[in-house]
């Protein structure tokens, strides 16, 4: 029952995101398309720097892990909605994009292997402080906790809207310097909102902090107009 319960709460995931997802130009020239080779694979990431960025000068790392099939389209429409805010304007923030004729694979189903190569190739080619904020959404805000169950000492905090914890992860005491944020829309799926708190439930004994943040009259989608910094003011300001 549960597969079953799991393959339909996929179906739906991916229905939501086949809606029209629209950008302006000017949020999309903030970003920049780099692709990096490794021994295995071809990376694609969009990249914001931060003003009067100096290659020669070492920087905190926002990774954004977005949701749906991780497509640039996808990808564009997540850094305006959930990974664009003030906060990061000292940050490198960094996006992979899942291009299919390089990586068919959603970052939510990254196995150890692979989530350590795409972490060296991102050290290797940029000039970044250790431990790096995570972020993402829905197949994304999974693939975050994948991420960290993986390389916890990797990151110095987490925040997904939505994301949930399976059982596999097994969060632990190599989880306990973790500041965590789980937002989600008061508007979305039953599984969403259970799946967000019961993920805060299960991090509140490990994590250093864990945060629940219910965005009023939000759904799966946030609209690019929507006050990003909602959910991240609870993570920087200690609210």
């Amino acid at each position: 029952m549960r597969s079953l319960i799991l393959f339909i709460a996929f179906l739906g995931f991916q229905n939501v995101w086949s809606q029209e997802l629209v950008v302006s130009e000017e949020i999309l020239s903030e970003l920049e398309t780099v692709q990096i080779k490794s021994d295995t694979t071809t990376y694609t990431f969009r990249v914001a720097y931060p003003d009067n960025y100096n290659p020669d000068k070492e920087y905190k790392c926002f990774l954004g892990l977005s949701g749906g099939d991780q497509s640039m389209k996808i990808v564009n429409y997540c850094y305006a909605a959930w990974f664009r805010s003030g906060y990061f304007k000292e940050y490198i923030t960094i996006l992979p994009v899942v291009v299919p004729a390089n990586d068919t694979t959603n970052l939510r189903d990254y196995g150890t292997p692979k989530i350590e190569n795409l972490l060296d190739v991102i050290n290797e080619n940029f000039r970044l402080k250790p431990q790096w904020l995570i972020a993402g959404t829905s197949n994304g805000g999974n693939a975050a906790f994948n991420f960290v169950a993986g390389f916890p000492s990797h990151f110095e905090g987490v925040i997904v809207a939505p994301g949930e914890v399976t059982a596999a992860m097994e969060p632990g005491e190599l989880w306990s310097h973790l500041k965590v944020i789980i937002a989600y829309g008061t508007e979305d799926s039953k599984y969403w909102i259970k799946a967000s708190k019961r993920s805060a439930k299960l991090l509140k004994k490990v994590v250093k902090s864990v945060q629940l943040i219910p965005l009023k009259g939000q759904g799966h989608i946030l609209p690019v107009a929507f006050n990003v910094d909602k959910m991240y003011d609870p993570y920087f300001l200690g609210k």
